[in-house]
């Protein structure tokens, strides 16, 4: 009889947790808990500069960053590149290909927020990889770099 008892509640317990969507605790599927909220709606995406927010982030979010963090806004380009069109509030230029670019990113305070493009997020993602490597936490770049922020209809400076 206690095995019975027994197996009913572990039976009912399981097919509570897939009723309440728990991870799969006991299934080892489902959905994760943090996709939904018990009203089954999606979760409110995090503003940029949120300690969760994305490191790659879109054009879009990337100017409502800027427009409310103001952090520091680092081109990567070359000169040449800059020179042909660049994001209005760029603060630095610091040529990702210069034999110097780690040591000067490595010279920066690790306790700003800072926003890294380039051309098409290449070189940006591997200067954030770099950042992190190196201590830095509130670290961001463009997905895509200035021509995603071009095609999104975002302005360029030139």
């Amino acid at each position: 009889m206690k095995t019975i008892l027994l197996t009913a509640i572990i039976v009912f317990a399981a097919a509570g947790a897939y009723a309440f969507d728990l991870g799969g605790i006991f299934s080892g599927c489902g959905k994760p808990a943090a996709l939904k909220d018990l009203a089954g709606a999606a979760p409110e995406a995090p503003k940029p500069g949120a300690v969760n927010f994305p490191m790659n982030i879109k054009p879009e979010d990337a100017r409502y960053y800027i427009e409310t963090k103001a952090p520091v806004v680092i081109d990567i380009r070359t000169a040449e590149e800059h020179a042909a069109g660049h994001l209005g509030a760029t603060s630095l230029v610091m040529d990702y290909y210069a034999p110097d670019f780690k040591d000067r990113l490595a010279g920066l305070d690790r306790n700003s927020g800072y926003l890294l493009y380039c051309r098409s997020g290449r070189r940006s993602g591997d200067a954030l990889q770099t950042m992190k490597d190196l201590g830095f936490t509130d670290i961001h770049h463009i997905a895509g770099g200035i021509t995603a922020w071009t095609a999104a209809g975002l302005p360029v400076v030139k």
